[in-house]
């Protein structure tokens, strides 16, 4: 009775079980291959629409401050407007007081005139 394989046979099957982990591990590299590569093209994907998400934000932000800077100019336009006319009514005020004082010298002297 044969307790042993003849050692041709053994390393012959030993090397076929070695041949079939080397097939295995190259199936499992691939198979990581493949999903590093998908994830790559999704990571990708997400990048560009981040990206494009950041462009359109940044469009609509510059529109804004333009339409804000826009706004501050005519604001501005409104408070000169407003200063000048203040200016205006403050000489006005200014010559009906003068002429109060001098409307009112002139009644005094009225009076003192006719010996009041």
């Amino acid at each position: 009775m044969q307790t042993m394989a003849p050692p041709e046979d053994a390393l012959t099957e030993r090397f076929a079980r070695i041949d079939e982990r080397f097939d295995r591990t190259d199936e499992r590299i691939a198979d990581v291959d493949r999903r590093m590569a998908e994830a790559t093209k999704d990571t990708n994907r997400r990048f560009d629409e981040v990206n494009r998400r950041i462009a359109e934000s940044s469009k609509e932000t510059d529109r804004r401050l333009e339409w804000i800077e826009g706004e501050v100019r005519g604001l501005k336009g409104e408070v000169r407007g407003l200063n000048k006319g203040m200016d205006s009514l403050h000489s006005g005020i200014h010559r009906a007081t003068i002429a109060i004082w001098v409307a009112s010298a002139g009644v005094i002297a009225a009076i003192l005139a006719k010996g009041g």
